[in-house]
């Protein structure tokens, strides 16, 4: 030991000398050596070393505490009855004794906080809890607290939640204890600063603290003393602010108590501004909570009360009263005073009378809750004064027409303007004329005095308000638009002025916006004169007219008739381009130093540059209209934040689920819709006149260029203006990139970037030159904003790629070694805040988690190394330690680094898809040099900040870096963290920073070494912040920044494969971690996990040619499911339990908002989960208590993003299997009366079993649970009997296949089958259906066997024995549907069990279905409608599946007849097919093209058997089948080739086919491809096989087709080939017109342009229309301009009546004849409906007498109607017999 520590030592023991006279001598010494340099160096080495045999700080603050506590105690033994200079005296030693304290810590801490922490709290603590220590020693260590432990980050990074919450509980008691002694404000800043500290550092703060704010404000209303109420009320600010969102019920209920309160505070004292600014901070944050997003109503999210409705009338009329005081001190004070009121009140005021206003009512009378006169009673509850307050707009309307000064006007002017801003809908339509007056009135009366510009920004609100309203009346419309005519005027007036020229520009904005009034040519003029300089108003205002209306040619000259006699050579459009670059300048340009306004200000990105091109375009407003359709990119909208408050308030909403935007995650990624740039021509004297100026503004700029005189930013923006014009032409398609970089344009922009490169290189040398600092980060940040790196196609992008290959490689270089010089010289501007770097820490890492004691991170944070640094708690300002990241640490010097760093990174990035300059690997490599360990230092403020930025903007979310520099930006991580470990806001930045670099771990090859370094290094750290999550040392921001970097890694690595945290030597992959959050302490936190759940169902990583987001494998979503579902009831559980506790009833709440979130974001995003959620939702209504009102709005939604027309249709989609399971529960309390009807909107069970009766009994009857049945049946009081009957088919569904069923020792299918047996044995008994059984078999035959299809469940990969065709339309994630459900084999195997129980023991089930022909309809017909009811493609899928298993049967049996429908069944077929054919999607999903494929591969089947057994059949259906096949070939690759084959083997297989040769001649042409050359070829030699067609056949020939009317896509190569053959042959066409000049009505060119008409006619509404629409129009345009006689075309009579003339003589058989031709017809229809309600028409005219006479005569025709109508015959016996009753 040192001689200098040994003194000391010796001193401290001589302090614990009994004599005090001893004592007293060292002291002075003690003083002394504590300050010694000598003794402080060691003390100073021993205390960083932490080796405690050695003599520290710590130590000798033991040594001192010791003394202090020997002084005290002989103080407290002294006689108590003295004299008061003996007082005096020992009150001046208790002085002494607490300076030497204040003195020791400050010499301790003046390099850096080296005493412990622990020990001064527990010194402080105990100090301040002892009574008997008195008020000097308490101020003494309060101050010590404030100024030297919660201004030190180390120290509030120590301190552990419990002492937090300790140093509440004193320090409110102190403050509530009336004591004189006591230092109210001072208590008051500690438990501000505690607070914050508190709600910052931990999550211990519950809502038992409430109740100390509520005694602190009642105790300042009761001593009408408001001191310190101020920091107490910032810190109650913060407390609501952070329990609010787990605590929103007891937040409103402590607003409800403590408003009233707080309101006669303001009354009755005289508050000063900061405590008002205050009040209304806590006024408004009740709002936020109450009212979240302006809610009015608890429906909508609102919380509301009785009382808190009085608060708000009470609040209402307080700051009436409040806004009249404000007016009357500013028109009575002296001087100049802002006749404006703060923004915070007006909003305050704004959101108040959106809750107030009420259309219903103008005055109400109110209990005052306050009055200034009023006086309080001893026991503070005196009765409340009651007044009338006035309400609504007529408020506002009279403040606004009162004759008044400006005072008394503009703040409700103000308010005026915001509520309509925030709330538009709050003002009623019958408000907006009278409104609009009193504001016309306002405007003209002081056009240049200071209420102008408030007069102007209401009418704007006004202006956008009525934009959005639809809804108005004529009259009212007529009304204001004479109103917004003269306002036009009036503000069209004084646009001069510059002071209201924003406002102006603003209003005339709105105006256009809304279509209020017409713009007329003189609006034009603003943009080409001196009126008004170009400005950002100015060119929103102009871009906006541009969008809506074409500027004119020229306008006429009027007042500014000079302009246009100088410009007379000038259009409108070159006149505003020269007033943007020029204003004024042009004339003396060459000469001219003053550079025009468009350099001297910034301007929204590429709006001038847009604005420019457009004008030289021919049709500007379509250009304009071009670039304003393309979404801004996220770079460029980063500025544009929410208020801080707004995210809780979405919170409230999602939970109470009035918001869910979480249901709107996209399923299928957008395409990618290239916008067309075609069309666009440029008009080249504008483009050249715009060149030929920028290329002049240009020259004037590098012409006056001097380094000491030309500003840098002039530099940048011009360049950037003429490589903005340049991306915005290259954009458009005017120009390529080549010709761009090639140009003059592009040649100036390089010299001026040269020129600002200078700059750069002069500083480069003189980074201390502190006056061009300013201009260089300006510099910086006009060149980062003309950078994009966004992927989409975007003017920004074109433009960026422009600016890159400005950049040369020098000037790039030049600011990376700027930034390397920058790195090492640190300024501090203030000296205090730095970290002292400890070395011994290092051993002691976060990321080493071999046992628990090393996920310790470190011991200590990092040392506060400043001499007087604590001083700054002193300041007012100042609440608790800064935050190491904030700005305050940066010197100008250090953020001209961090905008300079921002930059290069941008430039990395972005220059990966473009060509440049510089080497952008070189750049990279300095920028990671940066954080080399030789040169990072992660305790210095500035290297953090400079860290921060780099794990940020470096690695693009787009643009991938290299592993190896992937690796190289992470290695300091660990380090960071370890540092930092313990201050959680340095912990959430890095954890949101660190987030970006996720999407490049997943790049590399897995196995790559660089690959598992980087993905290593990542997961550690999150590893560890994952334990330290479990162990409670995270706040709920850090793990909300956990959550998101978790889902990060889950759409990086869905199955979890690397991406796998290790900790405690235990692997934990992060699908099985992300889960846990669900269960998580905080509410916000649990709502994120609850919302991003769909990461663990659906594979979010999108390839380049993935569309979709693919779903995740059927065993990880069932496991995924049964996780967040575990978890997610796991805290309802433990909360119920406690459930009569008041507190956890936010807790409740709360948590089942989570556990109905989650399930409802599987139910959206996971169909083969989704019956399992769906039943977890029912089941959670008894289990859980999840409110029905809640989850209905959930189904709601997702019932309308399903495309479900009611809730209803979707929960009954699923209601066999929820009751099937619901049934299954083995617990009595579980009966179908206890089931939640409530969620099909039924309000009773009786509703509930009337409706659904056909699900419920089928279930009962298989259970055997007959007395419900009949139970049931008494309450809908129906006969059991009859409702057996009814549900007859859906019951054998539950029992014939498992008869059917093969014996496979399956012990589960042996029970069914002997369960199935016991029921059809009960129901066969004369007890319940006895004999009647088999006449309801054979009667319901038909609905048996749709039932017996609808079970149809094929699975993708089925055993080799069973598999089917049907597995080739299947996929592994179809869902399964309602059961029971079954293979298609079993379902076969029942068809046949049926056909052999059958007395006649037909051949099989159709031969029994052909005794009774319309059966085949009839089931064809229900699946049909089952197809489409529904818009789920898995249920689509499964149906056509059905579809095809059933025509499939009847096919094999065409040849048998099918009892006479074998006709009408291939034709319905064929064109059900080609219906859905032609419904196809533009892009195929795994289903849709797996339904498609189903649909070709069935009409292949179906063709082939038609012309293998049916001769002529489809011979009348060849050319649509053709026709809609061909499209196919090009628009679809995925199925080219199946579509092919079936075009092939019926064009070239069958071209000999005597039965299809003439309809094959009879094609249109197949298009001339490759693809199609074999079938071309085919079809055009048996078209040509008698030669060559004239024109005149041609046309024939394209007029002899007839398709059916829904089909006109079928005739699209028929249009194109005809107007191929029209455009070769004009020679022939001539002859062909002047025949038909001759004889109009029967020439063929008539006939042409009628049968073209009649199929444009056609296409509308139906698929394909556009493409038809141009080919006729085409063909029309061909064939050129025809003088027809006006009775030429004529509307030819329906072909149907003329033949039935030919054929019958008597009417009824006439009549007949159309309605069974127009029948028939509809029997091909596309809509199901429609052709079901065609079969009844048909059944009932064929019934009838006339229909059987029908029958007989036109039998003997060969039209072959009749074959197709077979089903629906009737036989003679019923016709007679029907006739007869």
């Amino acid at each position: 030991m040192s001689l200098a520590l040994n003194d000391l030592l010796i001193c401290c023991r001589q302090l614990e000398h009994d004599r005090a006279t001893e004592r007293k001598k060292e002291v002075e010494k003690f003083k002394r050596l504590i300050r010694d340099p000598e003794t402080v160096q060691h003390l100073d080495r021993h205390s960083d070393s932490k080796q405690g045999k050695y003599l520290n700080w710590d130590a000798v603050f033991r040594f001192l505490q010791k003394y202090i506590q020997k002084e005290t105690e002989g103080l407290r033994t002294a006689k108590s009855n003295v004299s008061a200079s003996t007082q005096a005296s020992r009150q001046k030693k208790m002085q002494e004794i607490s300076s030497l304290v204040k003195y020791f810590i400050k010499c301790a801490n003046k390099r850096a906080p080296r005493l412990k922490c622990q020990e001064l709290l527990n010194y402080i603590m105990d100090t301040v809890k002892d009574s008997s220590n008195g008020a000097i020693y308490g101020a003494d260590c309060s101050n010590i607290l404030l100024k030297d432990i919660l201004s030190v980050r180390k120290y509030w990074c120590e301190i552990s939640q419990q002492q937090w919450l300790e140093l509440l509980s004193v320090y409110f008691r102190l403050y509530l204890k009336p004591s004189q002694d006591i230092n109210r404000v001072l208590i008051a800043r500690i438990i501000h600063s505690v607070t914050k500290g508190c709600c910052l550092q931990t999550d211990g703060l519950n809502s038992k603290f409430l109740d100390f704010f509520s005694k602190a404000i009642q105790c300042a209303r009761q001593e009408k003393s408001s001191a310190g109420l101020n920091h107490i009320l910032a810190a109650l600010i913060i407390v609501l602010k952070t329990l609010a969102v787990n605590f929103r019920i007891r937040v409103c209920e402590l607003g409800d108590e403590i408003l009233p309160t707080l309101l006669c505070i303001w009354t009755q004292h005289r508050l000063n501004d900061s405590l008002k600014e205050v009040l209304i901070e806590l006024f408004q944050l009740q709002i936020y909570i109450h009212h979240p997003k302006g809610a009015k109503t608890q429906e909508k999210g609102a919380y509301e009360s009785t009382k808190w409705r009085s608060i708000l009338y009470n609040v209402y009329d307080l700051l009436v009263n409040e806004i009249s005081h404000i007016g009357s001190r500013g028109k009575y004070s002296s001087g100049t005073r802002n006749i404006a009121v703060k923004e915070n009140l007006i909003e305050l005021m704004a959101d108040i009378c959106h809750q107030v206003f009420n259309e219903d009512t103008r005055s109400l009378e109110i209990s005052q809750t306050y009055s200034s006169t009023q006086r309080e009673s001893p026991d503070y509850s005196a009765l409340f004064k009651r007044r009338r307050i006035e309400l609504g707009w007529e408020v506002i309307k009279d403040h606004l027409q009162k004759p008044q000064n400006d005072f008394d006007l503009v703040p409700w002017l103000q308010i005026a303007a915001q509520l309509i801003s925030k709330y538009p809908t709050s003002l009623p339509n019958c408000e907006l004329s009278p409104l609009l007056m009193i504001l016309y009135q306002l405007l003209p009366q002081q056009r240049q005095g200071e209420r102008t510009p408030y007069v102007l920004r209401c009418l704007m609100e006004v202006a956008l308000c009525q934009g959005k309203k639809s809804d108005l009346q004529s009259s009212q419309k007529s009304d204001l638009l004479k109103l917004w005519i003269k306002i036009w005027s009036i503000t069209f007036r004084g646009i001069n002025s510059e002071q209201i020229q924003a406002e102006n520009f603003g209003l005339l904005q709105a105006i256009i916006q809304g279509s209020l009034v017409e713009v007329d040519k003189e609006f034009w003029k603003l943009f080409t004169g001196a009126a008004c300089r170009p400005s950002c108003p100015a060119a929103c205002c102009l871009t906006l007219a541009m969008t809506l209306y074409m500027v004119p040619e020229t306008v006429k000259t009027g007042v500014e008739q000079n302009i246009y006699e100088v410009n007379r050579n000038f259009s409108l459009k070159e006149l505003i381009m020269k007033w943007l670059l020029f204003y004024q300048l042009e004339d003396d340009l060459e000469d001219s130093t003053e550079m025009p306004p468009i350099l001297h200000s910034n301007f929204p990105h590429l709006a001038l540059e847009k604005i420019l091109v457009s004008l030289t375009m021919k049709n500007c407003k379509a250009a304009m209209n071009f670039f304003q359709s393309v979404p801004e990119c996220e770079h460029h909208q980063q500025g544009k934040k929410e208020p801080s408050f707004s995210e809780v308030e979405q919170l409230f909403l999602r939970t109470t689920f009035d918001q869910m935007d979480f249901l709107t995650i996209v399923k299928e990624c957008g395409i990618e819709k290239q916008q067309s740039s075609t069309g666009f021509s440029v008009h080249r004297n504008l483009k050249e006149s715009l060149d030929h100026s920028l290329l002049g503004l240009s020259g004037q700029l590098l012409n006056n260029y001097s380094f000491e005189n030309t500003n840098l930013e002039m530099l940048i923006r011009c360049s950037s203006l003429l490589v903005g014009v340049l991306g915005c032409y290259c954009y458009m398609g005017i120009i390529t990139e080549e010709e761009a970089c090639k140009s003059e344009l592009f040649q100036k922009a390089k010299s001026l970037m040269q020129c600002a490169g200078e700059s750069i290189t002069l500083f480069k040398n003189k980074t201390n030159e502190e006056s061009r600092i300013g201009s260089l980060r300006n510099m910086m940040f006009l060149c980062t904003s003309c950078l994009c790196n966004c992927t989409k196609h975007n003017p920004n992008k074109v433009a960026s790629g422009f600016f890159l290959r400005l950049l040369t490689s020098k000037l790039v270089n030049d600011i990376a070694d700027i930034c390397k010089s920058l790195a090492c010289f640190i300024k501090k501007p203030f000296d205090n805040g730095e970290v002292e770097s400890m070395k011994d820490d290092i051993d002691e890492n976060l990321m080493e988690v071999d046992d628990q004691s090393s996920m310790n991170l470190i011991d200590e944070y990092p040392a506060n190394n400043a001499s007087d640094a604590n001083e700054s708690g002193e300041s007012q300002n100042t609440i608790g330690a800064t935050n190491p990241l904030a700005e305050e640490h940066l010197s100008k010097q250090d953020l001209l680094f961090l905008d300079m760093l921002k930059f290069l990174c941008m430039c990395v990035t972005t220059a990966q898809t473009t060509t440049v300059s510089f080497r952008a690997a070189d750049i990279r490599r300095k920028l990671l040099m940066l954080i080399d360990s030789s040169t990072l230092d992660p305790t210095k403020f500035l290297h953090l900040h400079m860290y921060m930025v780099l794990l940020k903007e470096l690695p693009g979310e787009d643009y991938s870096l290299p592993m190896e520099d992937v690796v190289e930006l992470l290695k300091p991580l660990s380090n960071v963290c370890s540092l930092y470990r313990r201050d959680q806001e340095v912990c959430k930045t890095i954890l949101e920073h660190v987030i970006h670099i996720v999407t490049n771990l997943s790049q590399g090859s897995i196995d790559a070494e660089d690959t598992r370094d980087a993905q290593g290094q990542f997961l550690t750290v999150i590893g560890a912040f994952w334990h330290l999550t479990k162990e409670g040392k995270c706040t709920s921001s850090v793990r909300m920044a956990l959550v998101k970097c978790l889902t990060a890694l889950l759409e990086a690595d869905p199955y979890s494969k690397w991406a796998i945290l290790n900790v405690m030597r235990k692997d934990f992959p992060v699908n099985e971690v992300f889960p846990q959050f669900l269960a998580d302490n905080h509410h916000q936190v649990r709502m994120l996990a609850a919302e991003s759940i769909n990461r663990l169902f659906q594979n979010m990583k999108q390839g380049e040619s993935s569309r979709l987001l693919k779903a995740l494998p059927l065993k990880l979503q069932q496991k995924a499911f049964e996780n967040a579902y575990t978890k997610a009831q796991e805290g309802i559980r433990e909360v119920l339990h406690s459930a009569e506790n008041p507190e956890l009833l936010d807790e409740l709440y709360n948590r089942k908002a989570v556990l109905l979130t989650m399930i409802a974001v599987v139910l959206y995003c996971s169909p083969v989960c989704e019956k399992q959620a769906l039943f977890a939702l029912c089941k959670s209504v008894k289990e859980n208590g999840l409110e029905p009102h809640l989850i209905k709005k959930v189904l709601e939604k997702v019932s309308e993003n399903f495309g479900y027309r009611h809730l209803e249709d979707f929960m009954a989609s699923h209601l066999d299997y929820l009751v099937l399971e619901w049934l299954n529960i083995q617990d009595t309390r579980y009966g179908l009366s206890s089931f939640p009807f409530i969620l099909l909107n039924y309000t009773n069970v009786e509703d509930f079993y009337r409706s659904c009766f056909k699900v419920l009994i089928p279930h009962l009857v298989i259970r055997s649970h007959f007395d419900e049945l009949k139970s049931i049946a008494n309450q809908i009081q129906e006969n059991w009997r009859s409702l057996l009957t009814d549900c007859f088919p859906k019951i054998l569904v539950n029992i014939l296949p498992y008869f059917a069923y093969e014996d496979t020792g399956d012990r589960g299918m042996s029970q069914q089958r002997e369960t199935a047996a016991k029921v059809y044995d009960m129901l066969k008994d004369e007890d319940l259906l006895g004999k009647q059984i088999d006449h309801l078999f054979i009667s319901n035959l038909p609905e048996i066997v749709v039932e017996l299809l609808m079970t149809l469940h094929e699975p993708a990969h089925s055993d080799a024995s069973q598999s089917t065709d049907l597995c080739n339309f299947s996929g592994d994630l179809d869902p399964a549907p309602n059961p029971p459900h079954f293979p298609s084999h079993v379902i076969k195997a029942t068809f046949a069990y049926i056909s052999n129980c059958h007395k006649t023991k037909f051949k099989n089930i159709l031969e029994i279905l052909s005794k009774s022909p319309d059966s085949y309809q009839k089931i064809l017909i229900a699946i049909c409608e089952q197809a489409a009811e529904t818009n789920n493609v898995y249920k689509k899928n499964r149906i056509l599946k059905i579809y095809h298993l059933f025509v499939s049967l009847l096919l094999k049996e065409i040849k048998s007849g099918l009892g006479g429908a074998w006709a009408f069944v291939l034709r319905d077929v064929i064109y059900t097919l080609i219906h859905y054919i032609n419904r196809r999607p533009t892009h195929f999903t795994d289903v849709s093209l797996r339904n498609f494929s189903l649909c070709c591969d069935l009409l292949s089947r179906v063709c082939q058997t038609a012309v293998t057994y049916c001769k002529d059949a489809l011979e009348s259906h060849l050319h649509v089948i053709v026709g809609t096949l061909i499209p196919l070939v090009d628009d679809h690759l995925e199925v080219q080739e199946q579509v092919l084959g079936l075009l092939k083997y019926l064009v070239i297989d069958n071209k000999d086919n005597e039965n299809l040769y003439l309809t094959i001649k009879l094609l249109d042409p197949f298009p001339d491809h490759v693809v199609f050359k074999d079938l071309r070829i085919t079809q055009q030699k048996i078209k040509y096989s008698r030669g060559p067609f004239t024109l005149l056949e041609e046309i024939n020939h394209f007029l002899s087709v007839s398709v059916h009317d829904a089909l006109p896509l079928a005739r699209l190569e028929g249009l194109k080939d005809l107007r191929r053959q029209l455009e070769q042959h004009k020679d022939q066409m001539k002859d062909l017109m002047r025949a038909s000049q001759d004889n109009p009505q029967d020439g063929i060119v008539v006939k042409l342009v009628v049968s073209l008409l009649q199929l444009s006619k056609m296409a509308v509404n139906h698929t394909g229309e556009r493409e038809v629409l141009e080919a006729v129009g085409s063909c029309l345009g061909e064939m050129g301009p025809i003088d027809f006689s006006t009775i030429a075309i004529q509307h030819n009579k329906d072909a149907s009546y003329t033949k039935a003339l030919e054929l019958f003589e008597d009417k009824e058989l006439q009549w007949t004849f159309i309605m069974l031709t127009h029948l028939n017809n509809t029997l091909i229809e596309d809509c199901v409906k429609v052709r079901s309600a065609a079969v009844t028409c048909l059944k009932s005219i064929l019934a009838t007498r006339t229909g059987h006479s029908f029958w007989e005569i036109y039998k003997m025709t060969a039209d072959p109607m009749l074959t197709y109508l077979q089903p629906f015959r009737t036989s003679r016996k019923k016709v007679f017999r029907s006739t007869q009753t």
